[in-house]
């Protein structure tokens, strides 16, 4: 196989799978997933999921996310990063069904001892994410009202709970109504 004809993806494909060029050594294992195999901890039968906070602007969708396990510790990544902690499943239409919508592709963040946390039952942890799924340029703006399904994964990547949402499209000055002191 002659390396100049490979491109650049095929080209970092076999240095990932290579390793290191600089040490001849078996790399170690990250000291997070030493934490993971160590803690013994199994994901809960059960996690509530509560979704609070619903803003759509026609463009992107905010919710602040509420987690809780009933059944035994839960071990999550503290920052529940949209996309990648919390992912939205299709966005569509309330009345129509499907829409073009786009999703982003995230690189998973890396993981940090001090990015574990274990939730224990009869706590709560919660975050606000955000989520883009209509844009001026590939979609236009999104439909008054949308539905979609949120996920939450664990810290070892399980799904461990789901919402259904729906969320009506904020006015805005745009749509011609003149405002009074926040009144229209």
């Amino acid at each position: 196989m002659n390396p100049v004809g490979l491109g650049p993806g095929a080209l970092l494909l076999l240095v990932a799978c290579a390793g290191s060029p600089t040490s001849g050594k078996q790399a170690r294992p990250s000291p997070v997933r030493e934490a993971v195999s160590d803690a013994g901890l199994q994901v809960p039968s059960r996690v509530v999921m509560k979704v609070q906070d619903i803003h759509y602007d026609g463009f992107t969708i905010s919710a602040r996310i509420l987690v809780s396990p009933e059944d035994g510790p839960l071990r999550l990544d503290r920052r529940l990063v949209p996309e990648f902690d919390v992912e939205i499943g299709l966005v569509a239409d309330c009345e129509r069904g499907s829409v073009p919508t786009i999703h982003m592709d995230v690189f998973p963040p890396l993981e940090r001892p001090k990015n574990l946390m274990v939730l224990e039952p009869g706590y709560w942890y919660g975050r606000t994410v955000r989520f883009m799924p209509f844009d001026d340029h590939f979609t236009n703006i999104g439909p008054e009202c949308v539905e979609a399904t949120l996920y939450l994964r664990s810290f070892d990547r399980q799904f461990v709970a789901s919402q259904h949402i729906q969320a009506v499209r904020s006015p805005s000055l745009d749509d011609g109504a003149q405002q009074d002191a926040g009144t229209p």
